[in-house]
């Protein structure tokens, strides 16, 4: 692993005791508090998404938040990379959430990126939920050489637009046991007619009354067109254990472990995302 790709892993690493230490001196609170007859909501579920996987309920009606989020990548024959940027959300109604995201991407891309999360059926922490979601990206999923092209891109070519549409399936407990799997299909927005499938899944349990421990992953895979990934092969894929700490508004989590996302290797390397952030109720 290359030393500036250890001194990634290392500051991003750091951020959990210091997460973990600004929550301990929080105000404990009850998740399962009767405010006027009502359930308290649980700052943790009211985050569409950490890392990777969505929530089918999306945000409570009125609700408005931001997270600001680190990435780090290393593997090995590339250099360390970093990125990063700032997601917001905002539920107008209820059964509607509207995301928006401007980040800078492993690669260096600016990459911004507005997303819709529709509730069909159920509710936070009602149990199951049945969502809808539709996604525009500046960033495609095929952004290599021409398949054919001779050997496997080192870096990203030319960047395409792409829009997603997906189902999305979770399950919620105040308390309990947390799922969430997604369903995704990317087209392209170019003449190289790309299209990718998409599956992402998050499971949690939380652990206690501020912090949920789970994991959190993606896998994807060209399905139509002629273009490779940057590292050369047309299927990617990032997963790890993901911790989650919350307090009242607040939140904070930290998700990593190997990944093929994002290199321009032919390795396996390994991410991490570290986000801060808070949202109203």
């Amino acid at each position: 692993m290359p030393s500036f790709g250890k001194r990634v892993m290392t500051g991003l690493c750091g951020f959990a005791p210091l997460a973990w230490a600004s929550v301990a001196a929080a105000e404990v609170e009850p998740l399962a508090d009767a405010v006027h007859g009502e359930q308290r909501l649980d700052v943790r579920s009211e985050v569409p998404t950490y890392a990777y996987a969505y929530t089918a309920y999306g945000a409570t009606a009125k609700a408005l938040g931001v997270q600001a989020y680190g990435l780090g990548l290393s593997a090995s024959g590339q250099k360390g990379v970093l990125g990063g940027g700032v997601m917001m959300w905002g539920a107008p109604i209820d059964r509607l959430t509207l995301i928006g995201d401007a980040q800078r991407n492993v690669y260096g891309n600016f990459a911004p990126s507005a997303a819709v999360v529709v509730r069909i059926l159920g509710k936070n922490a009602d149990g199951w939920s049945l969502g809808g979601l539709g996604k525009f990206k500046v960033e495609g999923f095929g952004n290599g050489k021409p398949i054919g092209a001779g050997t496997p891109p080192s870096k990203p070519g030319e960047i395409e637009s792409e829009v997603e549409a997906g189902f999305l399936l979770s399950y919620a407990k105040t308390g309990g046991f947390h799922f969430d799997l997604n369903a995704v299909t990317g087209m392209g927005m170019g003449d190289d007619g790309e299209v990718d499938e998409e599956a992402r899944l998050r499971i949690g349990y939380d652990v206690t009354r501020l912090f949920r421990l789970g994991m959190d992953g993606q896998v994807r895979a060209r399905v139509n067109g002629r273009r490779y990934l940057p590292n050369g092969r047309i299927w990617d894929f990032a997963a790890g254990p993901q911790a989650i700490l919350g307090s009242k508004s607040f939140f904070g989590s930290l998700t990593g472990g190997p990944a093929t996302m994002g290199l321009v290797s032919d390795h396996v390397g390994w991410n991490v995302i570290a986000s801060v952030g808070g949202t109203t109720f």
